[in-house]
């Protein structure tokens, strides 16, 4: 499998801030944008080098997530960071966005979580590719402890899956989900 998440932001581009994580069967990669030309034109890109999936971050909707699975020729599904109203109030409560948290569910994983961390003048991003939702709640355990300021769950994680994991870190930082 080969899968994408995309982060929107105010000044970074894929070129200077993403990351590529592979084993033996999968591709992870993460990339920031600035717009939606962009984001369309690395979709499109994605899509033609065989990408099955895209994970938006939060500051897309399903509107946005529509325009980039087209600019992908329909060939990528194309999710997006949904919050509760709850999660909504927390994030727009907070006094800063620049330490942000990925939870991705590995394709097939085994072992150990993947950590991977991205960083900027912007924000920086740190990712964590987990064997199952277990490990996902532990590991956004860490994320708190570390001052994360709010997690994305991919696409494998849905509202109730997302609940156990604001149960587990005890509702500390907002998250978001991008399954249905």
């Amino acid at each position: 499998m080969k899968y994408a998440f995309i982060m929107n932001s105010g000044t970074l581009a894929p070129e200077t801030y993403s990351t590529l994580y592979e084993d033996r069967n999968n591709q992870y990669y993460f990339a920031a944008v600035h717009g939606m030309e962009m984001t369309r034109q690395l979709a499109k890109k994605l899509a033609d080098d065989g990408y099955d999936f895209i994970d938006l971050c939060g500051d897309f909707d399903k509107e946005k997530a529509e325009d980039i699975k087209k600019a992908a020729d329909g060939k990528i599904q194309v999710n997006f960071a949904k919050y509760s109203e709850e999660e909504t109030a927390k994030f727009n409560a907070l006094p800063a966005i620049d330490r942000y948290g990925i939870i991705v569910q590995g394709f097939d994983m085994k072992g150990d979580p993947v950590w991977l961390t991205l960083e900027s003048d912007e924000y920086n991003t740190w990712i964590v590719i987990v064997p199952d939702e277990e490990a996902a709640s532990r590991e956004a355990k860490k994320m708190t402890e570390h001052g994360i300021h709010f997690i994305e769950l991919c696409g494998y994680f849905t509202a109730p899956k997302a609940e156990k994991i604001l149960e587990a870190i005890e509702h500390k930082v907002p998250i978001g989900y991008c399954g249905a």
